[in-house]
């Protein structure tokens, strides 16, 4: 069942609840009304002896020792001043900036050398956040702190795009991470209330247990600000272990349990729970968590909206490395690459827009990256990215198959590289897979069945992170013109317009998903043709399936309107479908419901819903030049086989931009 609305293959992306325990409440419980109760620090420092004794996670960040991406500054919490970092255990702080930046509070080249000598951060107004994080620090006996603005030369742009860089390789290195929610920016406390060793407390009204305070704890941290900005996601992915102060409260979560202040930790972890519960990240390529995670991400907020990619750099250097193709301006590459250019909005999508601060033309916000847009990614639109997965078959697993060549640059006419390849599944005797039960496995990850062979990273030599920025895609592709049909309707999943296209006949020849909603659009349907191009080719198996307990969930939605929990919106239901309720139920049942919007049109004839459809991914495109060599994507879609081998099109080269 979803989690007040978030689906179950989201929940390990959520803080505390996938890791908390149904064990009964403290007798000291109390709820978090009272500013007057100190936070009692004895309770920061058991979590960390528990975890330290008793937890096999963030072991190498512990002990001080690996990791190639540290810190090239920290601060000395005793002396006050800032260090160099000689291998030194340290803590992690991750804040909110907040719309105002002070030079004087941020290290830069003029007042590195004055910030090295002892007690110099004394003479600093530091933001209060800072302030409170340090004397923390000092309590718990940790002799250093890493905060980007304190550690980080902010005008030394090369050594700031390495640490830049290496940002997860920071968190993921601390002793733990200090999250900072309880505030809107730097300026506020860590907690609105004292800190204090050893303070009693007396229970109050008991939730029924310790999983119910966390559920409500997750639900509050979602809605912070904090959660809400987009330099967080790789700080709270990439940490291992996290002490969390928001809503008047302190949490821990680790890899292997996650606890409240006024929980007794004492044997509330079964034994095989001692090592970590899940990995977010995995060293093969998992199109499936990608498309999970860069859902989280997309709704980020940023001051400076070009930083989308800097801020993304921690995730986006693990999957480069993990897929073979890299990534190019975050989408998966090779063989990746056709099914990741088919992402679309869930529902309407704000396009970020370069600040000032940067000169016109510089930044990377290509319109074919969704990091280019802020906001909620339907991310079951990469479903064929993951086919290769044995489980897809039971979702209802579709598939792209490569029909164009793609080359991507950073400059118009600069150097380009590709993008994408059109050869088929590695052999198995090269990679060694094996085949059993129509399924195949390979030795460095036999814990997951795949449909196909894929092709691997090396797992022994890891290669370099290859996460392009580029601004251009090129490509030879099929181009068209196509009429739409006079009225739009609404997404089956989603608050975005689907749009009809129709052949010369008048029958439903396809759709395409605009990044509006349908009374945005409902007057502005284009009368004249509209440019399309074709990406690739697909086939879904469209013959009725009986229903799973995963399928299941999505008859819920006839009862339970759900809800994003930070960007709410509720998920509409067939409006101009016309269907009987027991047709309705039996098609919100079908595994591709949420992905094909061919569900939602009065126009699909219920006998397509039954026999192998086979289609092309096209995109919509609007010319950026009189040339019309140069466009820019407008929005994705699919047509017909049969009536899109039957248009007569054009075999053109074209770049998007």
């Amino acid at each position: 069942m979803p989690y007040l609305g978030v689906t179950p293959h989201l929940v390990p992306f959520l803080p505390y609840i996938e890791k908390a325990d149904d064990s009964p409440l403290d007798e000291a419980w109390r709820p978090v009304d009272s500013l007057s109760r100190p936070i009692n620090v004895s309770t920061i420092e058991a979590w960390l002896r528990e975890c330290n004794q008793n937890h096999q996670c963030n072991r190498k960040g512990r002990d001080g020792s690996g990791g190639e991406q540290r810190p090239a500054w920290v601060i000395d919490v005793k002396n006050r001043c800032i260090a160099r970092c000689e291998g030194e255990q340290y803590v992690a702080l991750s804040y909110v900036w907040g719309q105002r930046y002070d030079s004087s509070v941020c290290l830069v080249k003029e007042n590195l050398p004055t910030l090295l000598r002892p007690g110099s951060l004394e003479a600093v107004a530091l933001p209060g956040t800072i302030t409170d994080a340090l004397d923390l620090v000092a309590e718990l006996g940790v002799g250093y702190l890493w905060v980007d603005r304190l550690c980080i030369v902010q005008n030394d742009h090369q050594e700031k795009e390495r640490q830049l860089q290496g940002m997860a390789g920071i968190y993921e290195e601390a002793y733990f991470t200090l999250i900072a929610a309880q505030s809107l920016d730097a300026s506020g406390p860590l907690s609105s209330r004292p800190l204090k060793h050893d303070q009693d407390d007396t229970p109050w009204r008991r939730p029924a247990n310790n999983r119910e305070v966390m559920n409500s704890h997750s639900i509050d941290l979602l809605r912070t600000v904090w959660f809400s900005r987009g330099w967080t996601f790789q700080e709270y992915l990439f940490s291992g272990r996290k002490v969390v102060f928001h809503n008047n409260t302190v949490n821990w979560e680790c890899g292997c349990a996650s606890w409240h202040e006024h929980q007794w930790i004492r044997h509330t972890i079964p034994v095989d729970y001692n090592t970590p519960r899940f990995s977010r990240l995995d060293p093969w390529p998992n199109f499936h968590r990608f498309a999970r995670l860069s859902s989280l991400f997309s709704p980020r907020f940023f001051t400076y909206p070009e930083d989308v990619h800097d801020a993304f750099a921690g995730a986006g250097n693990h999957f480069a490395a993990s897929f073979p193709g890299g990534l190019i301006s975050g989408l998966p590459g090779g063989c990746f690459f056709d099914a990741a250019l088919l992402w679309q909005p869930y529902s309407p999508m704000e396009r970020r827009v370069a600040s000032l601060k940067i000169a016109k033309g510089t930044e990377v916000l290509p319109s074919w990256s969704w990091l280019t847009y802020r906001g909620n990614i339907q991310s079951e639109s990469w479903a064929a990215g993951w086919s290769y997965l044995a489980s897809s078959k039971r979702e209802g697993g579709w598939q792209v198959f490569p029909t164009v060549n793609w080359d991507h640059s950073e400059t118009r006419d600069g150097p380009r590289s590709p993008a994408s390849v059109l050869e088929t599944a590695p052999e198995m005797t090269n990679e060694g897979w094996t085949e059993s039960d129509g399924c195949y496995t390979h030795p460095s990850i036999s814990r997951i069945r795949f449909a196909r062979p894929i092709p691997l990273p090396y797992l022994e030599q890891p290669q370099k992170a290859v996460a392009h920025r580029s601004r251009y895609l090129h490509c030879e592709t099929w181009h068209c013109t196509w009429k739409l049909y006079k009225k739009a309707y609404h997404a089956f999943a989603g608050d975005c317009a689907i749009l009809a296209l129709l052949d010369l006949s008048g029958n439903l020849a396809g759709h395409l998903r605009v990044n509006m909603s349908e009374s945005q659009i409902r007057n502005q349907i284009s009368t004249e043709p509209i440019d399309l191009i074709e990406l690739s080719r697909g086939e879904a198996q469209l013959q009725p399936q009986s229903p799973e307990p995963a399928q299941w969930t999505r008859e819920e939605r006839l009862d339970m309107p759900q809800q994003d929990l930070a960007f709410r919106s509720p998920v509409p239901l067939m409006e101009e479908l016309g269907a009987s309720e027991r047709e309705e139920k039996a098609l919100v049942r079908h595994p591709l419901a949420d992905v094909f919007d061919e569900w939602s049109l009065r126009l699909w004839p219920s006998t397509r819903n039954k026999g192998l459809y086979e289609f092309y991914n096209v995109m919509w495109v609007k010319w950026l030049d009189d040339g019309e060599a140069v466009a820019e994507r407008l929005a994705i879609g699919r047509i017909e086989k049969m009536a899109w081998e039957r248009k007569d099109k054009t075999l053109r080269q074209i770049t998007i931009a």
